[in-house]
């Protein structure tokens, strides 16, 4: 059932819809049924559909939509040759940059919600952005608001918080929200491959952060989607990763806890007021859910180690995390909340934490060697810059799989 959203009173567009499609006409069928059914008012919410490239089956459906339905457009982008490395995400990056400036260089759109055709959306999908967007216009330190929760797979969160929110330093993704002012900050310099590892690297973020939900207001749809651009490698990952069921009403809830100054001094007590986990106790501990925890981690390797049993999502990307808010990544853990902090963390001091861009290329491989390295796959030496495991990825056909990891330190 659609969340019931209150109409803004100045009767002005809220944010445009920009739909990511290219040559999958099903996903895109499927995700434009659900925002023309979600949207609470055509003329607040105008949809531009951005195919990438000429695929004659994804043109009906853009088309047929565009007709069928008030305020939505389909913009084509023909030349897609990308210039550099990889096709697949070559592709992908030219066609953001080219579809971004559209909407807000020439259609003049000062808010865009980004979406991808194989993506499903909660019911109050709409209702989240538009409060959200409350946070991205009054505070300059929030740049993104995403529908996305990397670690959101149902042992992870809290089933019970449908309208928890969180802020987060990494940048999300899959259903996000930015402003115009952004964007003219960020397309000069915009990748032409690898679009968003390049938007988590600390001289784009600038210390910002986006703010993400307990539970994702989106969902990859397997049956739609493919194996995308990575091969498939994150599928059965992804597939966990549900979109939230019990439709809230944000615009009845207070954004000021999300402004950076409160939500800091509410971390600091909320980490204070929990239960200290020592490093080496944490599979002894008897956790109850009377209480939070806080556990303490050296690195991103023994939070892949130590929490494994709960499939956290150990890949990260410039030294932090995913979903880490000053390197603090908050989880579920026994119907516990538990909060992961580094060891470095001055708890009084949130602002002079530092993500260690090292740890980044440190990560990269031990994802790396979790991946590939192992008896069913490559049992060799595991350093992938070595001229034998070279030659097998080659002998696979899967060298746009070691090129998408990019540099590695071997550990």
């Amino acid at each position: 059932m659609q969340a019931n959203v209150h109409a803004p009173r100045d009767g002005q567009v809220i944010a445009a819809v920009l739909v990511m499609a290219a040559k999958r006409d099903k996903a895109l069928r499927n995700h434009m049924e659900q925002l023309v059914r979600l949207r609470p008012w055509s003329w607040r919410f105008p949809i531009i559909i951005s195919q990438d490239g000429s695929d004659h089956s994804v043109a009906v459906v853009a088309s047929e939509f565009s007709k069928k339905y008030e305020n939505i457009s389909h913009i084509m982008k023909k030349d897609n040759v990308p210039r550099l490395g990889i096709k697949n995400y070559g592709y992908i990056a030219a066609h953001y940059r080219w579809a971004l400036d559209k909407v807000f260089n020439e259609m003049e759109y000062d808010y865009v919600i980004v979406t991808e055709d194989d993506l499903d959306i909660a019911h109050d999908f709409f209702s989240y952005f538009m409060w959200g967007k409350q946070v991205l216009a009054a505070d300059p330190t929030v740049w993104c608001i995403s529908a996305w929760n990397d670690n959101g797979l149902p042992n992870l969160v809290n089933e019970d918080s449908t309208a928890k929110v969180w802020r987060t330093d990494f940048f999300p993704g899959l259903g996000w929200m930015l402003r115009k002012e952004l964007w003219s900050e960020l397309s000069p310099n915009f990748p032409e491959i690898y679009w968003d590892d390049w938007m988590r690297k600390s001289e784009v973020r600038k210390g910002r952060s986006c703010l993400r939900p307990e539970i994702s207001r989106t969902a990859h749809n397997m049956k739609v989607a493919g194996k995308g651009s990575s091969g498939g490698l994150y599928k059965a990952f992804l597939n966990n990763i549900a979109v939230n069921s019990h439709a809230v009403n944000f615009m009845l809830l207070p954004y000021e806890n999300l402004m950076k100054k409160r939500y800091d001094t509410e971390l600091q007590l909320a980490l204070r007021d929990s239960k200290p986990v020592a490093f080496n106790e944490f599979d002894s501990t008897s956790f109850s859910p009377s209480h939070s925890y806080m556990w303490y981690y050296l690195n991103h390797h023994t939070i892949g180690v130590d929490v494994q049993g709960d499939v956290l999502h150990d890949e990260g990307m410039s030294g932090m995390q995913r979903t880490a808010y000053y390197g603090v990544v908050p989880v579920m853990h026994k119907k516990c909340r538990l909060y992961l902090v580094p060891v470095d963390l001055d708890l009084s001091n949130l602002e002079a934490y530092q993500y260690d861009q090292i740890r980044d290329i440190q990560l990269r491989f031990l994802e790396f060697e979790k991946t590939y390295c192992n008896k069913k796959l490559y049992t060799g030496v595991c350093d992938p810059n070595s001229p034998e495991m070279i030659a097998w990825f080659k002998a696979k056909k899967w060298m746009k799989r070691l090129q998408a990891y990019g540099p590695m330190m071997v550990n």
